[in-house]
């Protein structure tokens, strides 16, 4: 009588085993979905001093980061635009930051600007300036190329 016990209950581990992997990979496709349904677009990114566009500024002078985002679907929640320091051989860290509330409905833009003076010159372990996007509700972010231009060197 044990041994037919035991020999059902190793008939019911792969049967328990499959209804977990099934749960999981169920739970994963619903999350899933929604992350890249309602991530906007990030159209545009660039740099401009005195209304011209540039990928080169000095240091102390006003730079104006733009960014344009276009809804796919709906997009409800922050953006947060982030002018980063390119630092080699180190982690990269926030120079500026700004947190922008955003409500947009599919195919609608918006544009974004952030202003700051750049303070130290590219070269040694400063690269330069990049812009990074963070889409909080829906946990994705965008990255500037990581190349120069279109990333900000500093004079």
């Amino acid at each position: 009588m044990t041994a037919q016990r035991a020999s059902k209950a190793r008939a019911f581990v792969p049967i328990i085993l499959l209804l977990i992997v099934i749960i999981v990979a169920l739970a994963l496709l619903s999350v899933w979905p929604a992350r890249i349904r309602y991530a906007p677009i990030v159209q545009e990114a660039f740099w401009d001093v005195d209304g011209q566009r540039v990928t080169t500024a000095k240091v102390g002078v006003e730079v104006k980061a733009h960014v344009r985002i276009k809804a796919t679907e709906e997009y409800v929640g922050l953006v947060v635009v982030r002018i980063r320091k390119d630092i080699a051989l180190w982690p990269d860290s926030d120079y500026q930051v700004l947190s922008v509330p955003v409500n947009l409905v599919g195919d609608q833009e918006k544009e974004i600007e952030l202003t700051f003076a750049p303070d130290k010159t590219s070269g040694g372990r400063l690269r330069g300036y990049f812009i990074e996007i963070d889409f909080e509700t829906v946990k994705t972010k965008w990255v500037m190329e990581n190349s120069y231009p279109p990333r900000l060197t500093v004079v």
